[in-house]
């Protein structure tokens, strides 16, 4: 379990978790007055600068004080604090997703890689959920779309990602070269475990694409053969 995941089954333990409002502590509203006065105020012995705050956010994780810990991470990520929306994000991503994706589109602006990725997980997720073709269209090309950003600007496992949803919507020629590249770099990357069967997936990308060729070459020849009919 990562520190995140820690840190979030902690707040989910001992909070309800809302989509407005302070995030991380039922009825928050007397710790957010709590914060804002004694640390936020003008007259606060506590430097003003998103660094200070990070580090004191971080501080407050620590201790479980979740209510204090979102405040302080929520000024400094407000003010551009780029480690600080990455904590957020990270946190949000297990607590309140759309929070989550709102860090992360800001440190995707940025151009933060790990941002890419973790936005086309989001929608990933949201794709899991999808049923009708109307639903799941948009939704495929959209996380593709930033797996894609993610694979042009290094993440080269943002292959694995784009191979197998493009294999899960039957798109097997799209899908097989980059099926092919995962593949390899699971080869040869001893640390990386083929959870997903990319190489057996592969293989039945192949065999469907053959299928569906030799289908659209009967499809053809029957054609052909019709028009001949009619013109004979």
């Amino acid at each position: 379990m990562n520190p995140d995941e820690e840190l979030a089954k902690g707040i989910r333990q001992n909070v309800h978790t809302e989509d407005s409002g302070v995030a991380f502590v039922q009825g928050a509203g007397n710790q957010h007055n709590h914060v804002t006065q004694n640390y936020f105020s003008t007259d606060s012995s506590l430097p003003n600068d998103p660094e200070t705050w990070y580090r004191q956010g971080e501080m407050k994780l620590q201790a479980l004080e979740y209510a204090e810990a979102e405040l302080f991470l929520l000024a400094a990520a407000e003010a551009g604090h780029v480690e600080a929306m990455k904590r957020l994000a990270g946190i949000y991503s297990l607590t309140a997703r759309g929070k989550s994706a709102h860090w992360y589109l800001k440190l995707a602006e940025l151009g933060d890689v790990d941002a890419y990725t973790s936005l086309g997980g989001l929608v990933k997720y949201r794709l899991s959920l999808a049923n009708s073709p109307s639903e799941r269209v948009p939704l495929v090309d959209e996380a593709i779309g930033w797996y894609r950003k993610a694979l042009d600007a290094g993440d080269e496992e943002a292959a694995i990602e784009i191979g197998l949803i493009l294999y899960k919507e039957s798109r097997y020629e799209e899908a097989i070269p980059y099926l092919e590249t995962a593949a390899e770099l699971i080869k040869r990357d001893p640390d990386l475990d083929d959870e997903y069967f990319v190489d057996s997936k592969l293989k039945r990308a192949r065999k469907a694409q053959e299928r569906q060729h030799r289908k659209a070459e009967r499809q053809e020849e029957d054609g052909t053969r019709r028009r001949w009919w009619r013109g004979s």
